[in-house]
């Protein structure tokens, strides 16, 4: 007999949308209702994914005035993200999903295309170097304007933030991810929005309304 594929699902949103917080909420909700499943995060705990969020944090500086946060050229920055994520799935995605398990991300392809392509100023491009990126069966993306998302990572952080988190910047990021949404749904790929501003209990609500489709 054939073992199932597992499902793999996506959550996306502006930094502060709660896609940790989500995921992690998601995943128990999966586990209670019978399903094996598996939580993972991007930048991944891989090598290259631990060497992106040195970047972010600031720990890895590129060199003084290139074009790029924090002094780190943008476009090898992106070329990192893609690294990372093609491993990603080679190392702890694909290996779960052929299992049977179901796996949930936090955060995948849709992040480059909103800050990568944002940054880099060629969205084409960026889209090329996550060509070979894994389809997921589904990316739920959570709504927040980006001064509620602001405030939550603001909040959460104690005043630290990444290289991203700038209000200004968050507002062309929720640009961004609208245009990468779009190109996402125009390849084929399978987009719900869900209110991320709504209590943290109602928003797991409706994402597990989501799930009923897919499973």
């Amino acid at each position: 007999m054939r073992r199932r594929r597992g499902r793999f699902l996506v959550l996306e949103g502006l930094d502060g949308a709660g896609t940790t917080t989500q995921a992690q909420r998601l995943v128990a909700w999966m586990r209670e209702h019978g399903r094996k499943v598996h939580l993972t995060a991007e930048p991944s705990g891989g090598p290259v994914g631990v060497m992106v969020r040195q970047v972010l944090t600031r720990r890895i500086a590129g060199v003084p005035g290139a074009r790029g946060a924090a002094g780190f050229d943008a476009a090898a920055l992106a070329l990192l993200f893609a690294a990372d994520r093609l491993d990603h799935v080679a190392v702890e995605i694909a290996p779960r999903l052929a299992a049977g398990v179901d796996v949930v991300s936090d955060r995948f392809t849709l992040s480059s295309l909103a800050y990568q392509s944002l940054t880099c100023g060629d969205a084409p491009w960026v889209e090329a170097i996550n060509g070979r990126a894994l389809a997921p069966d589904a990316t739920l993306f959570l709504e927040v304007s980006p001064a509620t998302a602001v405030r939550r990572r603001f909040a959460a952080s104690a005043g630290k933030r990444e290289i991203f988190e700038v209000p200004a910047f968050q507002r062309k990021v929720a640009r961004s991810y609208r245009n990468g949404i779009a190109r996402l749904r125009a390849l084929g790929q399978r987009v719900e929005l869900v209110d991320g501003e709504l209590a943290a209990e109602a928003v797991t609500a409706a994402l597990a309304e989501r799930m009923v489709t897919l499973f």
